[in-house]
């Protein structure tokens, strides 16, 4: 079996956040209403901010020409079909509630990063992470004092040069049951041993979970709505609290095993669900 294989290209990257309040947002990432996607939905013209819920998760909310809308991740393994929205003015004297629907969408045949064959060197298990639950419960959340974090969506590669398994689902086989489909709901980066891991937008340090030298977790807070977790970090000069800028170094890949071959792997996470990270990848021009 071989890997799909993707070149990377250093991309250039505008700032990734800004502290002042802004009400119009030029760069919404495109809607996407399938599993590991985004959901855009209106909400309305009030003059209120409202605040929204998908299930019991608050959904980042922003104002863009003059109407309200919610910005939803949705998990690589939601159902599709109808969803609703839950809809709130906190500041209302009887505070009303109201629903708003919405569809995913199957993955559609068009959407190329979805299938990948896994490489004859790696077994299915290195590639298994623990599930979201798993993810949210290993990690304390630290609470910091600053300003709202307004977000951006556009992020960049952790690793600038090898190869990677993107998000989506891999065809993979192990020693006892044949091959299946499995959710990869990260990307996973492979690169030669040393090689420089950077941080996907800035941000900072939420928690740090080390188990051992080889494979440090680190949670990033780009916003107050976005988070990534970068597993298999070695060497990581970050501390608990640190800034980080998009682009940054934090750390290296850490080897698979003896054959030189050293992996690092992103989870993008919107509201709590792990989403795939290249539709926020912007790639960069084309050089002369």
């Amino acid at each position: 079996m071989s890997l799909l294989v993707h070149q990377f290209r250093r991309l250039t990257l505008p700032a990734l956040l800004c502290l002042a309040p802004v009400l119009g947002w030029a760069d919404l990432p495109r809607p996407h209403n399938f599993p590991g996607g985004i959901a855009l939905v209106p909400i309305g013209l009030d003059e209120r901010k409202p605040q929204v819920f998908f299930g019991l998760d608050p959904v980042l909310v922003i104002q863009d020409n003059s109407e309200w809308l919610a910005i939803v991740g949705l998990p690589m393994d939601i159902i599709p079909g109808k969803y609703v929205l839950r809809i709130e003015f906190p500041e209302d004297p009887a505070p009303q509630r109201s629903i708003l629907s919405f569809t995913v969408y199957p993955l559609h045949s068009k959407y190329k990063q979805r299938s990948f064959t896994m490489p004859e060197k790696f077994t299915a298990e290195q590639f298994l992470g623990p599930e979201n639950q798993q993810l949210k419960d290993m990690f304390g959340m630290h609470v910091f004092d600053s300003e709202p974090i307004i977000p951006d969506f556009s992020f960049q590669h952790v690793i600038t040069q090898g190869s990677f398994l993107p998000y989506g689902r891999i065809l993979s086989s192990g020693d006892h049951r044949d091959m299946k489909l499995e959710n990869h709901s990260k990307i996973t980066y492979l690169a030669s041993g040393g090689a420089i891991a950077y941080a996907p937008g800035s941000g900072i340090v939420e928690n740090i979970v080390d188990r051992g030298m080889h494979n440090q977790k680190i949670l990033i807070r780009h916003s107050d709505h976005f988070r990534s977790i970068l597993g298999y970090v070695k060497n990581s000069p970050l501390e608990i609290g640190d800034h980080v800028e998009a682009g940054q170094p934090i750390g290296t890949a850490s080897p698979v095993d003896s054959s030189g071959i050293s992996r690092v792997d992103w989870h993008l996470m919107l509201n709590g669900a792990e989403i795939d990270p290249l539709l926020l990848i912007e790639p960069a021009p084309q050089q002369e």
